[in-house]
């Protein structure tokens, strides 16, 4: 039930009250003494020595998608690419706006922050002003770089949307990354 809350805080754009409240909720913020093991444990499962396949030794799955885990999915999403991130415009055209919902702690040392947008394309954002993306004092998406497979160089789009063809590109694995700038 907590992470049916902490996505209901999510949706509603309490993004403040969201983000105070999974310091102390999630696995990755705990104190690994009060949850009992490593916080890097994080699997139900471990494939032994004594599996067929090698390939998976050491490997951590879990049993089953449970309710809170496609919430936790649910949730980041939302923070790494926003609510509603692909759109058909008035001419009926796929287009990709990502919003992230991120605060400022959770970009790093470089002021960077990546993450793996449909199973296969790595997006990374830069935030030179390390600013939250939500909230009255934020920084936005201006610019991009989008990395497809059969292009030398990057698309260079200098706004916040991809448009169509490129967005159902990147929908359909044609994009091996996409570095946006925020500002």
């Amino acid at each position: 039930m907590e992470y049916k809350y902490l996505l209901g805080l999510l949706c509603a754009g309490m993004h403040e009250e969201f983000y105070d409240e999974i310091r102390n909720t999630l696995i990755p913020f705990l104190n690994p003494q009060q949850y009992g093991r490593s916080i890097l444990e994080n699997s139900s499962f471990i494939v032994s020595s004594a599996h067929p396949d090698k390939a998976l030794l050491g490997r951590g799955f879990v049993a089953r998608l449970s309710g809170s885990t496609a919430e936790f999915l649910h949730m980041w999403l939302i923070m790494n690419a926003g609510l509603n991130p692909f759109y058909l415009d008035e001419k009926n055209r796929l287009n990709l706006k990502l919003e992230p919902i991120l605060p400022k702690w959770l970009f790093d040392k470089d002021r960077t922050y990546s993450f793996k947008f449909l199973g296969r394309t790595i997006v990374t954002y830069r935030n030179p002003k390390r600013k939250n993306t939500y909230g009255n004092v934020k920084c936005a998406v201006k610019s991009m770089r989008v990395f497809l497979k059969d292009r030398k160089m990057p698309l260079v789009i200098n706004q916040d949307t991809i448009p169509s063809p490129y967005a159902e590109m990147v929908r359909s694995g044609k994009a091996d990354k996409i570095d946006i700038d925020l500002g």
